[in-house]
């Protein structure tokens, strides 16, 4: 692992991973016309901060990417409600848990079981595109990062 690789969940980071979505071939073949936004809420990192990621994806690839970061535990990041007219889903988990989830400890089927893992959207939408949301943890899985 190199020196400069990004600690997950911070900036640097979310830039990479956009780059590898985007430039994976696997992954966009299994986005293929996929677009839709998803909110990734990560709770409690390292820096004692929440995370919240809001990617915009068009025909398979993310063209937008929105970063709110606020001191842990954020009440205003917290409590918001979802809009689900402008978000397909929305998932929020501690740090530990998308640590887990991106090692391969956990799937995404054990996730949703989770009681620390919380989803908000249509169900149905977001079963029909569980491709997409595992591929997205695949990719996540390999880029190079520090914990």
């Amino acid at each position: 692992m190199s020196d400069d690789a990004p600690r997950y969940w911070t900036p640097a980071y979310v830039e990479r991973f956009v780059e590898a979505l985007n430039r994976d071939d696997e992954f966009q073949d299994t986005a293929g016309s996929f677009s839709e936004t998803i909110e990734l809420r990560c709770l409690d990192t390292p820096d004692a901060e929440d995370v919240t990621a809001t990617y915009t994806f068009e025909e398979g690839r993310v063209v937008d990417v929105d970063l709110w970061i606020d001191d842990a535990p954020s009440d205003q990041m917290r409590e918001e409600a979802v809009d689900t007219d402008a978000i397909m889903a929305r998932a929020t988990a501690p740090y530990d848990v998308w640590m887990q989830m991106d090692q391969g400890e956990m799937g995404a089927t054990e996730a949703i079981a989770s009681p620390d893992y919380k989803i908000d959207g249509s169900m149905m939408q977001i079963m029909s595109n569980m491709g997409v949301f595992r591929g997205m943890m695949s990719v996540a899985a390999d880029v190079e990062k520090t914990y």
